[in-house]
């Protein structure tokens, strides 16, 4: 079901400064057509009223706000995504599709990350420490997002340990997050299985996968999948668990 729905105009005055969220209201073509005085604060826009650095919470590159706005209203799809802002300041992006007098637009709700929130949310694994099963999909279905804007390719690898004892969940998480590079995705997918997501430019997923079986501390069962993003994210899981089972 759309989550489209009818909103009125941002109203004028000082109230939506008074909130604790910033606001931003994207058009079909990416422009931004209102915004917050907090928004402008949260995105440090006074400071690079132009362009600003976007990145995820691990530091990789995100496509600029007008981009993320227009894949929401492609896809028709409500998203949360945790961002950084230059570098330092830490917010969740909340992106809804909306339409106001027949013409669609992206709502863009900006909130300030307080400590310990991805645990809040239940998005870190408390076991690792680790992004949970519910942020690993969300970072799969960015990849293949910029996977089908971009040309480029995403892959899932997923590692099997052979007995999920703590010690060798512990040690797994580490070396993973370690080895791996800060472009890379580690999560733990449920139990003794791990997850890496990662974008390339070309080629197969292969070099990633065998670069997880060397990283980790004992003999594990791995499958990967990799998409030029024309495949869901529940598709490409399925297919790398079917490559675990094999």
């Amino acid at each position: 079901m759309s989550t489209a729905h009818l909103v009125a105009p941002l109203p004028t005055g000082d109230v939506w400064d008074e909130l604790a969220v910033g606001v931003l209201v994207c058009d079909g073509h990416g422009g931004v057509r209102a915004v917050t005085g907090h928004a402008t604060r949260l995105l440090a826009l006074d400071d690079r009223p132009v362009r600003w650095l976007l990145t995820d919470d691990r530091g990789c590159p995100l496509p600029d706000l007008p981009v993320l706005a227009a894949q929401v209203l492609h896809t028709d799809t409500a998203a949360t995504v945790p961002i950084m802002v230059g570098g330092c300041r830490r917010l969740w992006l909340e992106l809804y599709p909306v339409v106001s007098r027949g013409s669609r637009y992206a709502l863009c709700v900006l909130r300030p990350v307080v400590t310990d929130a991805l645990r809040d949310k239940g998005l870190l694994d408390p076991g690792t420490g680790l992004p949970s099963r519910v942020l690993l999909f969300d970072r799969l279905d960015q990849a293949l997002r910029r996977a089908r804007t971009r040309g480029t390719k995403a892959t899932l690898v997923l590692a099997e340990l052979p007995e999920p004892t703590e010690k060798a969940l512990r040690d797994t998480a580490t070396r993973l997050a370690r080895g791996l590079g800060a472009d890379h995705t580690v999560a733990r997918y449920a139990g003794q299985v791990f997850a890496v997501v990662v974008d390339h430019p070309h080629g197969s997923g292969a070099p990633v996968a065998a670069r997880v079986a060397e990283l980790a501390p004992c003999p594990v069962r791995v499958g990967w999948v990799t998409s030029d993003g024309t495949h869901t994210v529940h598709d490409v899981v399925f297919r790398a668990e079917t490559e675990v089972q094999a």
